[in-house]
């Protein structure tokens, strides 16, 4: 993981900062799999509004960063179970500067959301590097896919890992 990086849990202070780091990891995973058009018409601001609300909301607990030297480099995210929602805890996002990928902290930062526990995500389909992670982590496909309209109808494959 390196001596200068490290991950703890999100604050209201981090919002700022996480959506310009959102939009940054976000571009570098999909840029080869959405429309140049598309990436360039994605802005901080929703992110900012988005991130706000998380961290001052009643799940703002499951939300942790990697920090680097001080700089924020990557985040996860999750939500607990919720009745007519979620039937289990969502990895909604965990995301790393590619600078910093395969040094340790994207297993940190899951290790620090979700730990051991049952737990699902989507993940796009043609990323196989995202989905190999999951996979080394008890994750497997159930079989869903979906697609993400909003994203130019990006493909999405469903994964969980069931109670240790």
């Amino acid at each position: 993981m390196g001596p200068t990086c490290s991950v703890r849990q999100a604050t209201a202070e981090d919002a700022e900062a996480l959506a310009r780091l959102h939009l940054e990891c976000w571009r570098e995973t999909y840029a080869h799999l959405l429309s140049p058009g598309f990436m360039a018409g994605q802005g901080v601001e929703g992110r900012l509004a988005m991130w706000r609300h998380l961290l001052a909301g009643p799940h703002a607990a499951g939300h942790f960063v990697a920090v680097d030297g001080g700089r924020l480099v990557g985040f996860a995210g999750s939500l607990p179970p919720e009745d007519g929602v979620r039937e289990q805890t969502e990895l909604w996002g965990i995301y790393l500067l590619a600078s910093h990928q395969g040094r340790g902290l994207g297993q940190a930062l899951l290790d620090a959301t979700i730990g051991h526990e049952a737990a699902a995500l989507w993940v796009a389909e043609e990323n196989p590097r995202a989905q190999a992670f999951y996979q080394r982590n008890g994750f497997v496909f159930t079989g869903a896919r979906d697609t993400i309209e909003d994203w130019e109808g990006l493909p999405e494959l469903r994964m969980a890992r069931p109670a240790p």
